[in-house]
């Protein structure tokens, strides 16, 4: 199984964090899995600043996706992972026709900065998803998994998640982002869910 997963930047506050993330990794094997992480408070501190010094939405978003390479680099060295951190290295490490790593370290989660696949140009069945607050490290998960074809998408949240929800309604409770029930839709399997 291909797996793409998303974490929420929030829960790099965690004291359990590792054990947490890995006790789920434990309790759920797949063959190879790709980790994007969340901004967290950093990208809080860039919404408070547009909400005061208000910035073009595009502006602001772009900035975010940059910000994301800092809390990816964390958690790769936090959590002992590899990090694809240039386009470069997205060119020479994923197998062709496949877009996950070569089988000599997909042992491991390994986490990708985001800018290595996302840009203003990524679409799903030509469809962007808006480049403001409406898209977070949720939508862009959902790209990820469509690139890359995975068999599964899970996203990974501090908040409960009450059972059998649509998308559109977890959108609507903030609890996804705006732009994730349309970007994830038609991928082959999704699971949002509290880490525990």
């Amino acid at each position: 199984m291909r797996r793409i997963i998303k974490i929420g930047g929030s829960m790099l506050l965690r004291d359990n964090l590792a054990t947490a993330v890995n006790q789920w990794l434990d309790t759920h094997p797949s063959d190879q899995t790709m980790i994007i992480i969340g901004g967290g408070k950093l990208i809080d501190a860039v919404r408070e600043l547009d909400q005061r010094h208000k910035m073009p939405p595009q502006q602001m978003h772009w900035m975010c996706v940059d910000l994301l390479a800092a809390t990816a680099s964390f958690a790769a060295d936090f959590f002992g992972w590899p990090l694809i951190k240039t386009k470069q290295e997205w060119k020479d490490t994923v197998q062709p026709g496949t877009g996950f790593p070569n089988s000599q370290v997909s042992a491991l989660p390994t986490v990708v900065t985001p800018a290595v696949f996302y840009n203003r140009n990524t679409s799903v069945r030509g469809t962007r998803s808006p480049h403001d607050w409406r898209t977070t490290t949720d939508s862009i998960a959902a790209f990820l998994a469509h690139q890359v074809d995975a068999d599964e998408l899970v996203l990974l949240k501090s908040c409960p998640i009450a059972p059998k929800m649509s998308l559109e309604k977890l959108a609507e409770a903030g609890i996804v982002d705006e732009a994730f029930p349309e970007v994830a839709r038609d991928l082959r399997s999704i699971r949002i869910e509290q880490l525990g």
